[in-house]
Formats: C-alpha cells, sequence, structure tokens
C-alpha cells in the first residue's frame, strides 16, 4: 500500500457513508490505498454499517470505547500499512484527485507536512455560521495559494498527510480534547518538519455543527492553548489567545468584563443573535449577525482560557503583554540646521523618564520580551523599552547616566563600519556631523544594563538596495557586533524604517527581533520583525506622552493634522475657484 487514509468517526453513520463511498471515485489506484476507520465508541449503527459495506477499495476497521479523536487517529496509524497516512474527517468529500495529489508531494520531498485544502460543501446548512466558515476557509485558501505555508499551518487536520513512520514517531497527546492536531504540529516542527500546500487536494467539509457546539470548540480551544502554551513554549505566538492584545482598549476591557461572566454574556448575546440571524436577508443584519457570532466565539474562547490559566490576571501576565517601544536618537543639544527631531534636549530627556517612572514603569531589554514570549521569564506589571538608534556619543554621555539614575535599562542600535565616526549618513545629506559611539564606550555600557542591537553596517537605505547588498548589510552588521560583543546581538532595527521583503527576510534569519518605526505596540500579535514603535515629539506635553503609552498616538496631533489637511483642501479649492473665474 502506497497511502492508508485514516477517518475517525463519532456517531455520523450517514456522513461516513456518504464519505467513504466518495473515495471509491478516486484516480488513484484502488489496489494502491486504503481507507481504516476507527468507530470511537459509535452507537448509530456506524459499526452495523461499516461490517456490510463493500467498496472496490481495501477497507478495515476498528471499533472501540469513546476515548476521543486523538486516540482514534493513533489507533488508525497503529493499523495502517502504507507508506503514507493521510487524515480526513467522516465529514469530508474528496474531489477524484485528491490520494493522488498527495501522493504526488511525498514523491518529490521528504520531511513534510501535504496540507490539502478544505472547503466548504454545498449541501452545509445554510445560515450565519454556514457564511461565516464560507469566508473563512476561502479566505484561508486565498492566503495559502499565494504564499509559502508557514509555521502555524502545520497542522495534522483532516486532509493533511505524512509520512507514516513519522506519525508512529509523533503520535497525538490523548491527553489533550481539542488541538491535538496543533500540539503534534509543533514537535514536528521542532524536529524539522516543514508544510506545503497542496492547492489540488481539495476536500469538502460538510459542515452542521450548530452554534452551541462552536461556541463548546471555543472554550475547550481556549483551555487547551494555556496548556499547550506552557507545555510548548513555542507555540504561545501563535496562538489564538496572543491576538485579544491586538484590539483597542475599550475592546479589550469589554472582551475581559465579558470573558470573566460568560453566562452573563450569553444571555445576553444568544436572543440577540437568534433575532439578527432570522433577519439575516435585510440589508446589514448578515454583518450584524456575523459580529454577534463572532463575539460570542471570542467571549467563549477566553472564558476557557481564564478558566485554565485560574485568573484573568494569571492569562494576562502569561499572554496580554502590550508594550510601548519609545524610540530616541540623540540626547544632547540641539544644532542649527539637524534632521528635525532627531536631538533629545537633557532636560526634556530627564524629565520623560522621570514622568514614566511616576507612573510605574519599568524599563525591560528585547531579551527581557524574547524570555518571556518563550515562557523563560516574567515582566514587570507595566513594562516600557527604550530603543535608541545610530548610538550617538552624545546619548552614551547624557542619557544613559540619567537612565541608570532611574534603574531604567534600553536598547542601542550601532552602524558597525561607522563605529568611532561620524554619522556620515546625514552629512551627505548636508545635516550637521555628530560623533558616534567608540567602542570602549559600546563595551563600557554593555557591561552596565544597555543592551546594543543592529542598524545595518553603513545605515543604508534597504529598499534601495540590491537583495544580495541588503542581506549582506544585515549580515556584516551581525557578524561585527558579535565579534566586539562576543555573542550574537539579538535586536536590529531598519534605517529610515525602510523595509523590503529580502530586508524582512533577512532580519528574520540574522536577529530575533527587529524594530520598524510604524506607530504601534509590541506584543505577542505582533511579528517580532516588524516591531511598532512610538516616538515623544518635541516639546511633547505630559497628557501627550501619556496618551501614546496607552493608546500609541496623542488626540491633539491627530486633530491638528486633520485640521491642517483640511485648511489645505478648502484653500485648494478656493484657488482653484478663483483660477476658474480669471
Amino acid at each position: 500500500m502506497k497511502i492508508s487514509v485514516v477517518i475517525p468517526s463519532y456517531n455520523r453513520k450517514h456522513s461516513l457513508e456518504r464519505c467513504l463511498s466518495n473515495l471509491a471515485k478516486q484516480t488513484f489506484p484502488v489496489s494502491e490505498f486504503e481507507v481504516i476507520v476507527v468507530a470511537d465508541g459509535s452507537m448509530d449503527g456506524t459499526v452495523e454499517f461499516l461490517r456490510s459495506f463493500k467498496p472496490p477499495y481495501t477497507l478495515s476497521w476498528l471499533a472501540q470505547p469513546s476515548q476521543g479523536t486523538a486516540a482514534a487517529q493513533n489507533s488508525g496509524v497503529a493499523a495502517a500499512s502504507g507508506k503514507i497516512v493521510l487524515f480526513i474527517d467522516d465529514d469530508c468529500i474528496c474531489d477524484a484527485g485528491l490520494l493522488a495529489a498527495h501522493h504526488e508531494v511525498h514523491a518529490r520531498a521528504d520531511r513534510l507536512v501535504a496540507v490539502g485544502a478544505i472547503m466548504l460543501h454545498p449541501d452545509s446548512p445554510r445560515g450565519t455560521l454556514r457564511n461565516v466558515m464560507q469566508e473563512l476557509e476561502d479566505a484561508e485558501f486565498r492566503r495559502m495559494s499565494s504564499e509559502r505555508a508557514c509555521r502555524f499551518d502545520l497542522v495534522l487536520r483532516a486532509n493533511t498527510s505524512i509520512a507514516r513512520h513519522a506519525a508512529l514517531d509523533c503520535p497525538f497527546d490523548t491527553s489533550y480534547k481539542r488541538i491535538h492536531d496543533v500540539e503534534a504540529g509543533v514537535r514536528l516542527w521542532a524536529r524539522g518538519y516543514r508544510p506545503q500546500f497542496v492547492p489540488n487536494a481539495v476536500a469538502y467539509e460538510l459542515f452542521t455543527k450548530s452554534a452551541g457546539e462552536v461556541l463548546c470548540d471555543g472554550r475547550l480551544q481556549g483551555k487547551y492553548e494555556v496548556i499547550l502554551s506552557t507545555s510548548q513554549p513555542a507555540f504561545k505566538p501563535l496562538s489564538l489567545i496572543a491576538r485579544k492584545s491586538e484590539t483597542n482598549p475599550l475592546k479589550r476591557a469589554l472582551l475581559k468584563r465579558f470573558s470573566l461572566h460568560p453566562a452573563a454574556a450569553e444571555v445576553a448575546l444568544q436572543p440577540l443573535y437568534s433575532l439578527v440571524d432570522s433577519l439575516r436577508a435585510l440589508p446589514g443584519f448578515a454583518w450584524l449577525a456575523r459580529r454577534v457570532l463572532g463575539a460570542r466565539v471570542r467571549i467563549a474562547h477566553l472564558s476557557g482560557a481564564i478558566q485554565e490559566a485560574g485568573s484573568w490576571q494569571r492569562l494576562e501576565e502569561q499572554f496580554g503583554k502590550r508594550i510601548p517601544v519609545i524610540m530616541y536618537h540623540n540626547v544632547g543639544a540641539l544644532r542649527f540646521g539637524e534632521y528635525p527631531g532627531l536631538t533629545t534636549p537633557i532636560e526634556e530627556f530627564a524629565a520623560q523618564i522621570r514622568f514614566l517612572s511616576k507612573l510605574g514603569y519599568e524599563a525591560i531589554l528585547p531579551s527581557d520580551w524574547l524570555q518571556w514570549r518563550d515562557a523563560r521569564g516574567a515582566l514587570p506589571e507595566r513594562p516600557v523599552m527604550l530603543v535608541f538608534d545610530d548610538a550617538y556619543a552624545e546619548t552614551c554621555r547624557n542619557a544613559f547616566p540619567i537612565l541608570e539614575k532611574y534603574g531604567f535599562g534600553a536598547a542601542c542600535m550601532v552602524v558597525t563600519q561607522y563605529i568611532g565616526s561620524n554619522n556620515r549618513w546625514d552629512e551627505e545629506a548636508g545635516f550637521p556631523s555628530l560623533q558616534l559611539m567608540s567602542k570602549s564606550e559600546i563595551l563600557e555600557w554593555s557591561r552596565r544594563g544597555i543592551e546594543f542591537g543592529g542598524h545595518t553596517s553603513h545605515h543604508a537605505e534597504l529598499p534601495n538596495l540590491s537583495d544580495e547588498r541588503a542581506e549582506q548589510e544585515i549580515a556584516e552588521c551581525r557578524d561585527d557586533l558579535s565579534a566586539l560583543l562576543g555573542k550574537p546581538p539579538t535586536c536590529f532595527a531598519y534605517p529610515f524604517g525602510g523595509i523590503s521583503a529580502t530586508a524582512h527576510a533577512a532580519a528574520r534569519e540574522y536577529f530575533q527581533l527587529a524594530f520598524t518605526t510604524w506607530p504601534g505596540f509590541l506584543h505577542l500579535g505582533v511579528d517580532p520583525h516588524l516591531a511598532p514603535r512610538i516616538s515623544f515629539l518635541p516639546g511633547e506635553t505630559r497628557w501627550g506622552m501619556w496618551c501614546r503609552l496607552h493608546f500609541g498616538k496623542n488626540p491633539y496631533e491627530i486633530c491638528r493634522n486633520r485640521w491642517a489637511k483640511f485648511l489645505r483642501r478648502a484653500r485648494g479649492k478656493s484657488a482653484s475657484g478663483s483660477t476658474s473665474l480669471r
């Protein structure tokens, strides 16, 4: 046998019959694949049907007491004889070329998990839930068709295949009643296996779950995501729990209250959902029904996670830290004609650090955040990160002693080929010359709590370089710093905020964390190689700093910019009208 198809089933006789009958239509030779059905405690006549069913391919089946999907799939793998094991759910209808497509991929490469496409079957019951599933599966197909499969695609779900010896070496953990396929994928990734999307291997899911069943699945998923993140820290940034930090503070506050009292939330939301779902044919109600259903699922998911973590606070400590990363350049005396916003006056910088300290913020280093992400360390209640670009000598003399006074650490990004020299990239643009840190200053402050990272070797604007040169700028920078510090640096900042696909890939290869100039907060849901930062503008008020620390923006600045934009448009229209009159 070349392929063994493993199908776990629990009380789904009719959908199983349809699934098995459809497998007889495969273009792959029937003599070269087998189907193994594991009836996991089925009491609906599934076993009697299997006894009488006679397909053209080899069919074997097992009946066992109800132990869960993970145990059923393990039993199926143990009974398989094919070189490749293909997992299929009993509610799937397989495209005729599915087995052939999986076999072809495995014939070309080793140590991979072939991931086929899952689409919604047209016979799935109508309703908001079906519409949501249709949108999700269509979006997933488009994403995987246009991009390479990535780490969170390594899931041994339905319509995935793997070499049988790998499935035997990495069995499903039967203690997981949900996301056992994700847990197996995490272990397989650590062993060097990678996912490969197979777009022409299509299975159609006959989705018949009710909203109540989906909510139950959500609660279990939240619970087991906490468990998996504890046992396998590499999964932590990939979890759905990590994405709760992406919402704004108001939504986070509401989500927290509802998730702490899920029963009360259901009392309010379930009747509302029933009403708007019944009116979904009217304009606007279909959108509202999807939003209410999404809120119910998110609340169920978080309530399961809170229950497993023990409290909201513990869940927040493990998953929910949103860290403002403040970007600075030079701290010292202002020079006539220098690049706008480059230098923060010493008195102003000292006032900002004093204000952060009074608010209860504690400065962390990039390595601290990476350890927390990997579940190897904890963060303070109010963490903040300070990052200085370019490594100016004045910053070393003026800013670092102030940080030391308040017990703050910081990161400093070095242009390695200009250490001890001047900021030639600004000189070439006609701006004043500034001295950069020397090797001795870098080594001294490295011992005193400043963490140094890379800023390319020549402060090059990476999108303007060839792919080869852009990667060389980042690689040389890492090597130069490693030689100077005696250890590889962990972090990097893109010069001028310029990012290209090549620069992003190189930063991912050579550094663990890379900073942009995009506004926002650093949290688990962020790509660690596209980490956002905020800046305090010259003369920023305490109110403005507080707003940036909490929302990433200053409302006054937003209103001022919009007003200026409105005035420019008004003047433009006025000038246009005057021209037409003339």
